[in-house]
C-alpha cells in the first residue's frame, strides 16, 4: 500500500512542496544573485584583472590571504598556501590530508609549485613577491596581488575577494562586524588625553620596526599611540640602539611568533636601554605578532589588544557605553554594540589566561524584552540579577582570555539557532510526519473493523 492511497498524506506533500520549492528556488537565485562574470578588478598595485569566472582553484602566497579566503567560506577552493599560512587550524588539518599544497615560503614560493596546482587564481602580497607576479603572469596564470597600507585598505580587499569570488555578501557581512570593533576602538582612543610613544620590535638582530605608511604604524596611530618611526621613509627601517633611546618611548611592544626572539628582560640588559622610559615603568608588552602584521581579519584582534596596553584606562573599569548602558569588569571590555533591531547588547572580555573576571552591567528596562538572559561564548552562564523601576543590575563571573558576551532579554534569546526560512519546512515536515503516522492508524483500525 503506498502513500497515494491516503489523501490526507497527499495533501500534506501538496502544502510541503508548495512551501518550500519557492524557497529552495529563492535559495539558488540568492547563490547567483549579482553574478557580472567576465569582470575586470584593479588590485593593490594598480593592476587591471579579468576574472572570468568565480575560482574554483585558489593559491594564497601568504597567511593574510589565506586567513580571509578562509574567513570568506573559501577554505574548500584553496588548493596552494606558504609554509607560515597556520590559522584557521583547518589549513593544516587540509594540509595533513592532502587536499592543500604547501608551495613554499612566503618570500620565496616556488614558481613551478604553483602552476603544477593548475590554479585558475593566485592570491599573492606585498612588494616581496612583485617579480612572482610577473612571472605568474607570463605563464598565463590569473593573480590578484593584496598589499594594503591601512585598515581601511584591508576592509577594500576583504570587499575586493569577495568581488572576485562571488561572495559579496559573506565579504560585507565580515567587514560591517569588523567595522562595528574598528569603530568602538577610535571611539574610545579619541578621548585619550595623551597619546604615549611606541616602539615596535619588528627584528632584533639587526633592530628593525615599523616605518610609516604600514599597517602597523596606521593600528599604532589608531590604538591611540605614536610610532616613534613613523617618519622613517622605508616600511622596514633598519635601525640603531641609540636611536630607540634618542627616542626615548613609552611603550615597548615585543612581537610572540616567528619575528619574535627576545624576552621583556633582554631590553633592560641592553645598554642604555634601562634609562628609556617604557623599561623604567615596566610598560613591555608582548602582542601576537600574527594579530599585528598579517593584514586580514585577525587584525581586529591585534588592534583591540594594542589598544589596551596603550589606554588601559579606557578600555577597563567603568564604561558607559551611553545614558542606558554601563559596564563595569576588572578585565578589558571591547566593541560594545547594542542591536536595537534585535534588542541584544554584545561585547567581548578580554583578560589574563586563567584570571576570572567579574562583570557588572547596568542596563535600561526598556532596552529588553524580558528579563536578562546572559550567554558567554553562545552558551547561557549563570547570572544574578536585580532590579529598581528603571534598570536591570546583571552580575556574572566568568575565566577570561576572550570571551564574547550577549546579554539579551528572555523573549529574545532563542533556545534554538534555527534560520527563520527552515523552521517553517521543519514543523511542515513533523506535521506531515504526525498526520501520516495518524492515516496509517485509522486505516490499521478500519482494516481490523470490516476485514
Amino acid at each position: 500500500m503506498s502513500w497515494m492511497e491516503y489523501p490526507s498524506m497527499r495533501y500534506n506533500i501538496l502544502i510541503l512542496l508548495t512551501i518550500t520549492l519557492p524557497i529552495i528556488s529563492t535559495f539558488n537565485l540568492t547563490a547567483h544573485a549579482g553574478s557580472a562574470y567576465p569582470m575586470i578588478v584593479v588590485d593593490d598595485f594598480g593592476r587591471s584583472v579579468t576574472i572570468n569566472s568565480p575560482p574554483n582553484r585558489i593559491v594564497s602566497t601568504a597567511p593574510s590571504n589565506t586567513e580571509i579566503l578562509f574567513a570568506l567560506g573559501l577554505g574548500e577552493k584553496v588548493v596552494g598556501v606558504t609554509k607560515y599560512c597556520d590559522w584557521p587550524p583547518l589549513v593544516l588539518d587540509r594540509v595533513k590530508e592532502g587536499k592543500i599544497t604547501v608551495i613554499g615560503g612566503y618570500a620565496d614560493p616556488s614558481l613551478e609549485g604553483v602552476v603544477s596546482l593548475k590554479p585558475d587564481l593566485v592570491v599573492a602580497a606585498t612588494n616581496l613577491q612583485l617579480n612572482f607576479i610577473s612571472a605568474l603572469q607570463n605563464r598565463g596564470v590569473t593573480v590578484i596581488g593584496l598589499n594594503p597600507k591601512n585598515i581601511v585598505e584591508v576592509f577594500n580587499n576583504l570587499r575586493l575577494i569577495g568581488t572576485i569570488c562571488n561572495k559579496t555578501d559573506e565579504a560585507n557581512r565580515l567587514v560591517e562586524s569588523l567595522q562595528r570593533r574598528y569603530d568602538y576602538v577610535l571611539e574610545r582612543t579619541g578621548k585619550a588625553s595623551s597619546r604615549p610613544k611606541v616602539y615596535y620590535e619588528l627584528w632584533y638582530d639587526p633592530l628593525m620596526s615599523f616605518g610609516g605608511n604600514t599597517v602597523v604604524d596606521d593600528l599604532i596611530q589608531k590604538a591611540g599611540g605614536q610610532n616613534i618611526f613613523h617618519d622613517s621613509p622605508a616600511p622596514y627601517p633598519i635601525i640603531g640602539a641609540e636611536m630607540v633611546i634618542q627616542k626615548n618611548p613609552d611603550i615597548i611592544i615585543v612581537p610572540i611568533g616567528y619575528m619574535g626572539g627576545v624576552s621583556k628582560s633582554d631590553f633592560e640588559k641592553r645598554p642604555g636601554w634601562s634609562m628609556i622610559e617604557a623599561v623604567k615603568k615596566n610598560r613591555i608588552y608582548t602582542l601576537n605578532e600574527n594579530t599585528l602584521i598579517r593584514p586580514g581579519p585577525r587584525l581586529f584582534n591585534g588592534l583591540e589588544n594594542l589598544a589596551s596596553v596603550i589606554h588601559p584606562e579606557l578600555f577597563t573599569g567603568t564604561i558607559n557605553y551611553n545614558s542606558s548602558i554601563s559596564i563595569t569588569t576588572n578585565s578589558t571590555v571591547f566593541a560594545i554594540i547594542y542591536d536595537d533591531s534585535k534588542r541584544l547588547l554584545n561585547f567581548t572580555i578580554i583578560g589574563v589566561e586563567g584570571a576570572v573576571a567579574s562583570v557588572n552591567v547596568l542596563i535600561e528596562k526598556g532596552l529588553l524584552r524580558g528579563r536578562p538572559v546572559v550567554l558567554i561564548d553562545g552558551v547561557e552562564a549563570g547570572a544574578s540579577v536585580s532590579e529598581d523601576q528603571n534598570k536591570f543590575t546583571v552580575r556574572f563571573n566568568t575565566s577570561t582570555s576572550r570571551r564574547e558576551v550577549v546579554i539579551g532579554g528572555s523573549e529574545d534569546i532563542p533556545e534554538f539557532n534555527i534560520p527563520y526560512t527552515i523552521l517553517p519546512i521543519i514543523i511542515l515536515i513533523t506535521f506531515s510526519i504526525m498526520r501520516f503516522k495518524s492515516s496509517r492508524i485509522q486505516q490499521r483500525r478500519y482494516n481490523r473493523t470490516f476485514s
